[in-house]
């Protein structure tokens, strides 16, 4: 196998990965705040891009957690964030260019961890400041 097979191969298992971990985190999360929190994946595959992450829904809230790859010529483009009923951007990964596959996965892994780690710290505040307005 050539590099550049071995690379969008392991690029592949990385995208494969990521929408594990979301799934999971979200499964997770709505479990730990049943009935309080609903999640649905976000999984869409536009042309050359894929969007990865997870939708929760909370009394009064929406929190979507993405991960995205794009696909150039000859580059890849990678981007993240978190986002609060569709419009506070909480958390803004910055999208980076790379020409290497294999880049580009460490980079998408990297940026799942930085969302899924503090996913049921955002929850909790949320639901903290919403028992507030029951």
């Amino acid at each position: 196998m050539d590099a550049n097979s071995q690379g969008a191969a392991e690029l592949l298992a990385t995208l494969m990965r990521t929408a594990a971990r979301f799934s999971e985190m979200g499964r997770s999360v709505s479990r730990d705040f049943f009935p309080h929190v609903r999640v649905e994946p976000v999984s869409d595959l536009a042309g050359p891009a894929v969007r990865l992450g997870a939708a929760l829904a909370l009394p009064g809230h929406d929190l979507v957690f993405e991960t995205a790859v794009a696909v150039g010529e000859e580059t890849f483009s990678v981007r993240g964030g978190l986002v609060l009923d569709g419009e506070e951007e909480i958390l803004v990964l910055p999208s980076v260019e790379t020409g290497d596959a294999v880049a580009c996965a460490a980079l998408l892994d990297r940026y799942a961890d930085e969302l899924t780690t503090p996913a049921r710290w955002h929850v909790q505040r949320l639901l903290e400041s919403c028992e507030t307005d029951w």
